[in-house]
């Protein structure tokens, strides 16, 4: 199953890569049924909350940041913008113009490839729900779905 990822999400993994998300997004990678994907402007975003993420942590140091960041990195297929036609950027602007145009690479990548998006923003996710929007995924069912033993 293939899945567009957000930058909350790996946000969540990056600070817990032990916790549910990070468990999803490594084993259901290395178990072949989840194939993830996100525009490469997540790389530019962790770069840009590197900092941060470190602070909210309270556990973790920068080296050890930087093997979690390439492990979860690693499971992720980055897709370049720029392959993405112009029509659909703009068709796909209405979706998120009330909720957050910062998510807009996301839905767009979601589109692209005619699949799911696991959405860590609540708000984009009401938002996307409420305008009919029926591709994004929760972390329950993703987890539901039993890809490895737990």
């Amino acid at each position: 199953m293939r899945i567009v990822v957000d930058t909350n999400v790996v946000f969540s993994a990056l600070l817990n890569p032990s916790a549910t998300v990070g468990q999803i997004i490594i084993y259901g990678q290395r178990q072949q049924q989840f194939e993830f994907f996100a525009p490469n402007l997540l790389r530019e975003e962790i770069k840009r909350h590197r900092a941060k993420i470190i602070e909210f942590s309270k556990s973790i140091d920068e080296q050890t940041f930087e093997d979690i960041k390439d492990e979860i990195f690693s499971c992720i297929n980055f897709i370049s913008e720029e392959q993405i036609p112009y029509d659909l950027w703009h068709n796909t602007i209405p979706l998120v113009r009330d909720t957050d145009m910062d998510d807009l690479a996301f839905v767009v990548l979601a589109e692209y490839l005619d699949t799911k998006l696991w959405a860590g923003d609540k708000k984009l996710q009401v938002g996307l729900e409420k305008l009919g929007y029926n591709r994004i995924i929760s972390t329950e069912e993703l987890w539901g779905m039993n890809f490895f033993d737990r």
